[in-house]
């Protein structure tokens, strides 16, 4: 497999460029990869050696997600202006949800955290959006996999969301980072049921499910029933909820034991496969 180039294109992009001489007939032209919150460049680069093996000819566009963009909106969207243009120049700006055009974009999502990645680059796509593209500012036709989202906001998982970015084997790391992850939900949950503050994660389902805003051939979700983050209960009500607003949901699997965005080294045939005939369908 010959290695694909990496550039930075922002604090959070990263374009990963195929051998120009792969073929591209079988996969997608580019395909978005909106990580979790924390995710280390060991693990994105499994997805995405994974991502070239399937698809050796597409464009991989990584979208990191931290903790600062959960609390500072306008500099989340101003680092993904670099990967609105990519999107351009890579697939132009014509949509059509008619289906009378086969898709040429993949969006694979993870966590909550991804989906408002994928939330704010929309809207960054819409805002700088020309009045003479086809597309009218949506993100051009594509198939989308969730993995472990939507969720919701509960205390106890904003603690436990911040832990998982913390190494097991680090002690005294997490020792430092439980109070920190506590005095963050706290803050959270003053700033929403006190305040009246805005809660943003059930915004970044909703608008998943917004057919003014998502232009989709087909959708599937990858989550477990014992995920400490995010409850099992609420992504099979969004798949619900997409369904009966007229998304197709191609796979809608639950893995058990699975941890949070582990689905993919808990049973990597099932989950590989999920992806492929996502894209395919």
């Amino acid at each position: 497999m010959v290695e694909i180039q990496r550039a930075q294109l922002s604090p959070s992009v990263f374009l990963y460029s195929p051998d120009p001489k792969a073929d591209t007939k079988p996969g997608p032209k580019l395909i978005i990869f909106a990580s979790w919150a924390f995710a280390q460049d060991t693990h994105i680069s499994k997805y995405v050696a994974k991502h070239q093996e399937l698809f050796p000819g597409s464009t991989i566009l990584v979208v990191k997600c931290f903790l600062r963009h959960m609390f500072f909106h306008p500099e989340a969207r101003r680092e993904l202006i670099p990967a609105v243009e990519v999107i351009r120049n890579e697939l132009g700006t014509e949509t059509t949800p008619d289906g009378n055009k086969e898709p040429s974009l993949l969006i694979h999502a993870f966590s909550n955290t991804g989906l408002s990645t994928i939330y704010n680059l929309k809207d960054v796509y819409a805002t700088t959006a020309s009045p003479d593209d086809e597309d009218q500012g949506q993100l051009p036709l594509h198939a989308t996999v969730l993995d472990s989202t939507p969720g919701r906001y509960e205390y106890q998982f904003i603690v436990s969301a911040v832990m998982f970015g913390v190494p097991r084997g680090r002690s005294l790391q997490r020792l430092v980072s439980l109070p920190l992850a506590h005095l963050l939900s706290s803050v959270m949950w003053i700033w929403m049921r006190i305040l009246g503050g805005r809660d943003w994660v059930p915004i970044w389902g909703d608008r998943a499910n917004d057919r003014s805003r998502t232009v989709e051939t087909c959708r599937s979700y990858a989550y477990s029933r014992t995920d400490p983050l995010v409850p099992h209960l609420v992504v099979e009500a969004h798949a619900k909820d997409a369904r009966d607003k007229g998304y197709s949901i191609l796979h809608q699997v639950d893995f058990g034991d699975s941890a949070h965005v582990s689905h993919a080294r808990t049973d990597p045939e099932r989950y590989w496969k999920i992806v492929k005939e996502t894209w395919e369908a």
